[in-house]
Order: structure tokens, then sequence, then C-alpha cells
């Protein structure tokens, strides 16, 4: 029986538009938890093989919780590269989870842009439910 897998859409990807040109459809991607990164304690970052980020995992995820809440890792592909608002490109990814677990690397302004302003640090080490995190970003 194979893994089941799951489309997810990333996002921060306008800020990444070099790296996705360079991405192609089936290739892997690894998603990492950034505890130091200062926008969101919690950011899980999809980055590419040679080391490129090419976006993040929506806070109000699913993968968040499993990730987080449950210590699940996963298996990443790009499955499809589109053309979005203003000719940005964008990501879907297939996920399948596994037990393995999740690496984590250091958050670097080599590897990211600064956020807009206006937007919320979370720095909390505790991990909240989904729930909470809809309603308390």
């Amino acid at each position: 029986m194979s893994a089941r897998s799951y489309q997810l859409g990333i996002v921060g990807e306008a800020n990444y538009q070099p790296a996705i040109r360079r991405c192609s459809v089936g290739q892997c991607v690894h998603i990492v938890h950034e505890p130091d990164n200062p926008y969101d304690g919690l950011a899980l970052a999809v980055v590419t093989v040679s080391g490129d980020t090419i976006g993040y995992v929506p806070r109000d995820c699913w993968l968040q919780d499993a990730v987080h809440d449950d210590g699940k890792g996963c298996d990443a592909t790009i499955k499809s590269i589109g053309c979005g608002e203003g000719g940005k490109l964008g990501v879907v990814l297939d996920v399948c989870l596994n037990s393995k677990g999740f690496g984590e690397r250091q958050f670097s302004r080599a590897t990211t842009t600064a956020r807009a302003s206006g937007q919320k640090a979370n720095k909390k080490t505790t991990p909240k439910g989904w729930l909470a995190r809809l309603f308390n970003p």
C-alpha cells in the first residue's frame, strides 16, 4: 500500500522567483523548521536540494500541526509551478507524511528576503494547535 499524498500550496513565492525559475515539476524538496526565524518561530521553509528557499508552509496549514504537535516528517516534490497574480510563479507540492521527523536550519537573511513591515513575529516555543493559530496568529 503506497503512502497517501496531499497537495499543498506554499506562500511567499514572490520573494523567491529566481530560485523557483530553476525548479521543475517532480523535483524533490525539503521542508525544514526554522526555529530562530524572527517572523515566525514555527516557520517551515520549503528548500530545494541545492539549499535555495522557494517559499514557506502557510502558518494555518494542517502540516504545521503534523510537524509541531505530532512530530511527523514528510517527503515532498513539486507538483506544479504556475503563473499567478502579476506574472509571479506559484508552487504546489505533493506531500507524503512519514515518521522520520523534520530537519532544522538556521534562519538566514541570505536565504530569505525581509517580509513586509507590520507582520507579527511569532517567537513562541510552545506549539499552538490549529484553532489557536487561526484566531491568534
